[in-house]
């Protein structure tokens, strides 16, 4: 959650506004959507006033106002084009939903895109050239084109209708009772777009400002209340009116809202364009015209009501004049501002500006108003101008520049042309501006200002400067001021970019500040390097103890490998940046022999890889030279500051780091040029002149501590960034024998190199710097004096001469060389030195010295003045040569025009510091460079050296066989050396890096020969020496091993979850069939009780076939009718009970042909019914009930009992191996353990002690500050060595541990316990699940099918006792029918009681049929599905019934107790008198009611065993699924458990790297542990 909060942030302040300003709509636009949503309003004040009176109207006005109306509100509401249903309106809302969903949903999607990206680098710092936290942002102008869309038109198009018909929906639906799904799905969604309306709109709402000043949002509005409070406004109207508020009320707010609109509209103060304004204005003012003259029409008195049509003509057009006049009026009000309207007054100006220029480029008549508006403007700052100056000047602020209006009017009153029109408002704008802001702190205004900045005064460097300032003085930013600001350091340095593309500046290609970073990162790779051999010397510290502390040593040891890992890479990343830096590549060597000793270094990163040549070929070598230094200085304030430079800057100025840091540039800089520094910074920031930095080289002069000038050629870079703004330089030196001077344009000397300072003038002249500065350069080279004045003309910018001529000194003898220096205290010195030498050049003409020199011209201009900087390669002293005639009589014109000056004050020059001069120390040599090649040379030839002491004791020891060879090998690689050594000293360039791959190669033979030789004690045996190699490959493959799981391992995790979901599907279909039998049973096992009801219907109908009380002739061709529909289903019966297929030797469809044949006859031929074929039928009916009460099919399930023990069995079988399997990974992680153990007391103290020396020495002063020697550190790294052996350290350290101290349980054993506990659970879970859900669903089937059967059995008795006597009224009683009719009452008096023993808990529904009234199934929702039986069946004729009133029990109750009565009258013979009463059609009609309230029982209890059974399959497939699901995750999850412990193993593996491999080789419990790996797979 909390990083979802910071993205939000994030992307809110980075990336909103971008998103919301990508469209940009045209004014004709604007102006649509503000007419759109003003009639918007409007229908929602006037939605309910519709019922007009129309007696005073004729037909034709009437029929317009119809017209006009129903035109009217078709037109304003998108969401009633074709009336105004529910329907329309929920899918209107849906859409609206649908939209804002998708918009949402493309926010969130550009929210979780903007990654932050965190690296951990385990307490290591991070190198300056990383990216250690980088913001990505992933662009895509489609999706912020589409956002930006809905933001702006969202409040003029789709807030009203949205918000409207979400209101009116859930006010009109909540008052529904009986919703349609459709009607429900509308109310939901409708509440919640009015949730999403509202959230969006707030955000709208309060994002509508708009701070730019060209290409501006049309309908941007000022934050401020009054905003906020329209808005609210708004709501609460469509909030009123949406839900069928008073009409009285939704009027009253809509006007009100209305008069605040027009007054602000007024004054300006919604909208920023005041065209917009205006147009608002007037649209509202007619609305509310219009809205009050409907409200009249509406509620006012008969004599009120006049025609609308007659009421527009009268009040609109002196409405219109009226609202013309107050904006004329406006627009003179304007021409005055008052300082807090500033805004609004400088925004108006700018668009009055813009259309005047777009009218004059046209040559159209100027607005007058507008031209009266930009003259008082004008003439206002032409007259206070100096009055503003003055005040200025008295609050002490400081003024850099005049104002801007003297440049524009030079004796004229008028523009010359339409560009110094535009440049003149630029100006006056941003000069109003200005002042404000300086009086008054106001933020909006200074945003606006930047924005002016970047887009119409077009100073991009400005903006940068004044937006990183206001971000520093501004510290606690709310979220959207953040937001505003991002945007304008975007913006103001994408215009710096568009810049830098046009005027093509080379220099910006380049990286400068790379060279400092990398020096940074230099230091920091010295650090981290010392923390790392720290982790080892902890490392191995803990290994001697008397206990070893796994987890400590654990703690130490992964998070050494992290970091030598990372280290490794930061190596490399250094490398790859700057691969012929000396400092890196020893430091990188010392890495790979000290700490990561069991890697060589790759090939790619040396000396001679491929990175070098490619290095050596890009354009980074230019900023990486050797002999360049990098300087960066801030643009901010204190402008001009140094904030960062490399080590070389300090070497070749000569000051100390507090000398430098943080002071002004200009120090470092001869004093005339940095006199005019400041200025020059000023020119660039704040008026964008960029000249300094179009150069792609320039040649300057720097100022050393010595104060002599150095003369390089440099690089200026502009370093523009969102949280920096500066300059860098990169400063090559030039060739440092060249002599340089500086010359002012009289000719005088103002600086010069030290070279020629002491080489020329200190040695003939004996003069100190501070005298020789001033005096004249033309009186010493004649030829340059005769063209100095030509040189200062129209093209003294682009001056490039070159010529050679001669530099004369005069002998100046040493009394009066130490008069010249003793007058150094006398003002009037320099003048006195210089008449003096003119006079030594008269007195004495041929007593001088004379130089040959070349002299290359070239010009340097600043603010204020010309300098020549006089570039001399060579000068060459000319032995007794004497000057020529013309050179004399040139000096002594010059000498004379000396002379006559000499009592004239002293001559000015721009740099004189007597003072500075003489407190300044000595200055330092000049630089010198180093022959970088020369000493790698003689590193390279020591290193082999070396290597020839190496190879020659390994010949030594070596065997016969190789002693045959190696010589030989030695002898030929020695020659090739030597020969490569020739080579490279007649040409280094070419042959260095042949002599590099030579010496790398011998250098790794010569290596793994002293490996083969100590590995084991042969060293001349071949065998061994194989034994040993393929044992060292061993290792590393062991300790390298980073493969997942093996093949079998998952196999065999496959296996699990294949028999596991193979048991799920066993279970899952086994439920499923046996409870799908019982459904299809539940079809066709009541066609035998329907059977046998509809034939004993039959046979009692045939005897009341002319009673008009019930259609008893109906009900038995009903009954007919079902024999013929149901005959069909027969075979689907028998499929289900075939147990009931054959009594008496006949089959059931074979019987029930014989019925129908017997039915048939009955009804198409009038035949009697046959008693004896009845009694036959009905033994046969008996008999099939009697068998299907016998076998109950609930009960004939197949048990999953025994297949869950068996699944259960299988899973802890398939568990407990899975925990065998961790279990020996967890031992062979203990092993590695033990193996710290196991090493000798010498090895790890020898460890130990190597990396307490290297500690030392990493944290030696010299190593961290100076370049690194590595010859020089092996050196003090032996001594150190000696050193801390022989110190008491180890006496603390005197053993290593024989027993090691872990946690009993850690939190990856309880995980893996838990998970374990888990999964068998929820592999269990279905098993006894299933079991359990078959053994609860079989239970509430057998009770609900044993109700069933019950009351089917009493069903059908009813009917067969009724069918019996109907027999025996009809037919001669025999015996035998009398005691087959005590039978059958017997056991109908049986059912009787069992059904009055019927309790409410068994079935409330059924229980309710029962003891109520039986009447009321007709009220609920029971009913029979054949409904040509239940059609027979009514209301009125039930109520008409009393008994039916006392329930159905009671009912069968009666109609037992008939039956028994007629039972013992036929028992006792007296039938005679009461045979017709037995007869009686009510009777029949009582149980034909109570045979139907049976049907629906019968009905509800088969539904009702079929909805638990569907039940039952809807949670067995749920359960199924889920179990499925979860055992995919589970089997996911088991693999990332074992991984993760095998991955926790490899990592134990790795802490063995972090000892040498030729000590792993001597330890046999490591040899066998290794052994043992390479046969261990998981």
């Amino acid at each position: 959650m909390n990083k979802f909060i910071f993205q939000m942030k994030s992307y809110y302040v980075q990336e909103f506004l971008n998103a919301k300003e990508t469209w940009r709509k045209s004014f004709k636009i604007a102006v649509v959507i503000l007419l759109i949503e003003n009639i918007q309003m409007l229908s929602v004040y006037t939605q309910k006033l519709n019922a007009f009176e129309y007696d005073q109207f004729l037909n034709h006005i009437r029929n317009f106002i119809d017209y006009f109306r129903s035109s009217y509100f078709i037109y304003i509401r998108f969401y009633t084009i074709i009336g105004n249903s529910i329907n329309l309106r929920i899918i209107f809302v849906i859409f609206g939903f649908l939209l804002q969903s998708i918009l949402i949903l493309l926010l969130l999607c550009q929210i979780f895109k903007l990654k932050v990206v965190r690296m951990k680098n385990q307490g290591l710092q991070f190198l300056a050239i990383e990216q250690n936290l980088e913001t990505i942002v992933e662009q895509n102008h489609l999706i912020n084109m589409i956002l930006s869309f809905f933001f702006q038109i969202h409040h003029g198009l789709l807030q009203v209708p949205l918000l409207f018909c979400g209101f009116s929906l859930v006010t009109e639906l909540f008052n529904f009772k009986n919703y349609s799904y459709f009607e429900l799905a509308g109310f939901i969604f409708a509440i919640i777009t009015i949730g999403q309306q509202i959230t969006i709109g707030l955000l709208i709402n309060l994002h509508q400002f708009d701070h730019r000043m060209k290409n501006y949002d049309y309908l941007g509005k000022f934050q401020s209340q009054k905003l906020h409070l329209l808005y609210a406004f708004q709501l609460i109207v469509i909030f009123l009116s949406g839900i069928q508020a008073s009409l009285l009320l939704v009027q009253l707010f809509g006007i009100i809202k209305s008069v605040i609109q027009i007054l602000c509209d007024y004054h300006q103060q919604i909208y920023i364009d005041y065209r917009i304004s205006r147009l608002n204005l007037r649209i509202v003012v007619f609305t509310i015209i219009y809205q009050l003259l409907l409200i009249i029409c509406q509620y006012g008195q008969p004599a009120l009501k006049i025609s609308i049509v007659l009421l527009i003509l009268l009040c609109y057009p002196p409405l219109i004049f009226l609202t013309n006049e107050i904006l004329i009026r406006q627009d003179l009000k304007n021409t005055n501002y008052q300082s807090r309207d500033l805004e609004k007054y400088i925004r108006r100006l700018y668009i009055i500006f813009k259309q005047q220029v777009e009218l004059k480029k046209q040559q159209r008549l100027l607005d007058p108003k507008q031209s009266l508006e930009i003259y008082t403007f004008i003439s206002r700052h032409l007259r206070e101008c100096k009055m503003q100056r003055e005040r200025k000047m008295l609050k002490n602020i400081k003024l850099k520049y005049k104002c801007f209006c003297q440049d524009f009017f030079l004796g004229i009153d008028s523009f010359q042309s339409l560009e110094s029109m535009k440049q003149f408002a630029k100006g006056l704008i941003g000069q109003t501006l200005e002042d404000e802001i300086i009086e008054k702190a106001n933020t909006n205004l200074a945003l606006i200002y930047i924005y002016f900045l970047v887009q119409i005064k077009k100073v991009p460097t400005q903006a940068i400067y004044e937006v990183i300032r206001f971000s520093m003085v501004e510290k606690e930013q709310p979220l959207k001021q953040q937001a505003i600001v991002h945007k304008l350091k975007q913006d103001a340095l994408y215009k710096f970019s568009e810049l830098v593309k046009k005027n093509d500046l080379v220099n910006q290609k380049f990286v400068f500040k790379k060279v400092y970073q990398y020096e940074e990162s230099l230091n920091v790779l010295k650090q981290n390097l010392c923390l790392v051999v720290k982790e080892e010397k902890d490392f191995y510290g803990c290994i001697l103890t008397q206990i070893i502390d796994i987890d400590m040593l654990l703690d130490i040891g992964f998070k050494l490998i992290k970091n030598i890992k990372i280290l490794e890479k930061q190596f490399q990343l250094l490398f790859k940046t700057n691969p012929q830096n000396n400092e890196c590549d020893t430091i990188f060597n010392i890495f790979h022999k000290y700490v990561h000793y069991n890697k060589f270094r790759p090939k790619l990163y040396r000396r001679e890889g491929q990175i070098m040549m490619q290095f050596l070929q890009s354009a980074e070598k230019i900023i990486y030279d050797p002999g360049s230094c990098v300087i960066q200085i801030t643009l901010l304030q204190p402008r001009g500051n140094v904030i960062r430079y490399t080590r070389s800057f300090q070497k070749a100025i000569g000051f100390k780091d507090e000398e430098i840091q943080n002071q002004n540039i200009n120090r470092f800089m001869p004093q005339i040029i940095a006199n005019d520094h400041d200025l020059y910074l000023d020119n660039f920031v704040e008026r964008g002149r960029i000249n300094v930095v179009r150069s792609a080289v320039r040649v300057i002069l720097g100022k050393t501590k010595s104060q002599f000038v150095v003369p390089i050629n440099t690089r200026l870079r502009i370093e523009a960034s969102p949280t920096e703004f500066g300059a860098t330089a990169l400063i090559t030196p030039v060739n440092l024998t060249y002599g340089y001077m500086m010359l002012n344009e009289q000719g005088q000397i103002e600086e010069l190199t030290q070279n020629l300072f002491e080489s020329v003038f200190e040695k003939h002249l004996g003069l100190e710097l501070s005298q020789l500065k001033g005096l004249d350069c033309l009186f010493f080279i004649p030829e340059l004096a005769k063209i100095w004045d030509t040189l200062f003309d129209d093209h003294f910018d682009r001056l490039d001469k070159r010529f050679d001529c001669q530099l004369i000194l005069p002998m100046i003898n040493k009394q009066m060389s130490r008069s010249l220096v003793r007058t150094r205290s006398n003002i009037f010195s320099r003048t006195t030195i210089q008449s003096k030498i003119a006079k030594q050049f008269e007195s004495l003409p041929h007593e001088n010295v004379v130089y040959q020199i070349s002299v290359h011209l070239m010009s340097l201009i600043t603010i204020n003045l010309r300098l020549v900087i006089v570039e001399i390669p060579e000068f060459k002293q000319l032995m007794n040569q004497k000057i020529t005639s013309r050179q004399l009589v040139q000096l002594r014109n010059r000498s004379s025009q000396l002379i006559n000056i000499s009592s004239q004050n002293e001559i000015p020059t721009q740099k004189t510091d007597l003072i500075s001069s003489l407190n300044s120390p000595p200055g330092n040599g000049p630089l010198n460079e180093c022959d970088l090649e020369y000493e790698n040379l003689i590193e390279d030839i020591k290193m082999i050296e070396e290597l020839r002491n190496q190879l020659a004791t390994i010949n030594i020891n070596s065997t016969t066989q190789n002693n045959q060879k190696d010589p030989f090998l030695l002898q030929n690689s020695e020659n090739q050396l030597e020969g490569r050594i020739i080579e490279f000293q007649n040409d280094p360039s070419e042959k260095s890096n042949e002599f590099s791959e030579a010496e790398s190669d011998l250098k790794d033979n010569a290596q793994e020969q002293q490996n083969v030789q100590y590995n084991n004690g042969s060293v001349g045996s071949r065998s061994s020496q194989n034994n040993t190699t393929a044992l060292k490959r061993q290792i590393k493959d062991c300790l390298s091993d980073s493969k997942g799981l093996t093949v079998r391992t998952k196999l065999f995790l496959l296996f699990i979850y294949v028999l596991i979901l193979s048991g799920f599907l066993i279970n899952f279909l086994i439920l499923y069939f046996n409870f799908e039998k019982i459904h299809e049973n539940q079809n066709y096992e009541n066609l035998p009780f329907q059977f046998s009801y509809y034939y004993n219907e039959f046979i009692i109908d045939q005897s009341y076939l002319d009673e008009v009380q019930f259609d008893f002739n109906q009900l038995s061709k009903i009954a007919f009718q079902y024999f013929l529909i149901n005959i069909k289903n027969i075979d689907k019966t028998i499929a289900l009970l075939p147990h009931i297929n054959v009594v008496s030797n006949l089959t059931m469809e074979s019987r029930t042909l014989n019925i129908v044949s017997q039915l048939t006859k009955v009804l198409n031929m009038n035949d009697q019914i046959n008693y004896s074929e009845f009694y036959n039928n009905t033994d046969a009916f008996n008999i099939q009930i009697s068998e299907i009460q016998n076998t109950d099919s609930t009960k004939n399930l197949l048990s999953l009992s025994v297949f869950v023990i068996v699944e259960q069995i299988i899973l802890l079988i398939l568990l407990g191996n899975y925990i065998y399997l961790c279990f020996q990974i967890i031992q062979m992680k203990q092993k590695i353990y033990k193996l710290f153990c196991t090493f000798s007391k010498e090895v790890i103290q020898e460890q130990f002690v190597q990396f307490s020396s290297l500690y030392t020495q990493l944290n030696n002063t010299r190593f961290r500050n100076h370049e690194t020697d590595e010859e020089q550190f092996e050196t003090t790294m032996m001594r150190q060595y000696q050193k801390t052996v022989t110190s008491n350290m180890l006496d603390k350290h005197n053993r290593v541990g024989k027993q090691i101290s872990q946690k009993q349980t850690n939190s990856a054993q309880i995980f893996f316990f838990l998970f374990i506990f888990i999964y068998a659970f929820i592999c269990s879970c279905y098993f006894v699940g299933s079991f359990i859900l078959q053994q609860i669903t079989q239970s509430n089937v057998s009770a609900r099918y044993q109700e069933k059967t019950s009351f089917s059995i009493t069903f059908n008795s009813l009917a067969s006792t009724y069918a019996q006597q109907a027999i025996l009224l009809n037919n001669t009683i025999t015996s035998d029918m009398i005691d087959y009719y005590d039978v059958a009452v017997e056991q109908l008096g049986q059912l009787t009681t069992s059904l009055s023993l019927y309790q409410e808990d068994q079935n409330l529904q059924v229980y309710g049929i029962l003891v109520e009234n039986l009447c009321n199934l007709f009220l609920s929702e029971l009913s029979y599905s054949y409904e040509d039986f239940q059609n027979l069946f009514t209301l009125q004729q039930c109520q008409s019934i009393s008994i039916l009133q006392k329930g159905l029990s009671s009912v069968v109750q009666d109609l037992y107790s008939h039956q028994l009565d007629f039972l013992q009258g036929i028992t006792i013979n007296q039938l005679n008198g009461f045979k017709e009463s037995y007869q009686d059609s009510q009777i029949q009609i009582q149980r034909l009611y109570a045979q139907y309230g049976f049907q629906v029982i019968i009905e509800l209890l088969t539904n009702q065993i079929k909805s638990l059974i569907d039940s039952t399959f809807l949670i067995n497939a749920v359960m199924f699924a889920f179990a499925c699901i979860i055992m995919s995750i589970s089997l996911i999850a088991t693999k990332l458990s074992i991984e993760k412990v095998k991955q926790q193993y490899q990592e134990s593996k790795q802490l063995l790297t972090l000892f040498p491999f030729d000590r792993l080789m001597e330890n046999a419990y490591v040899i066998s542990f290794i052994t043992h790996d390479l046969h261990f797979s998981v």
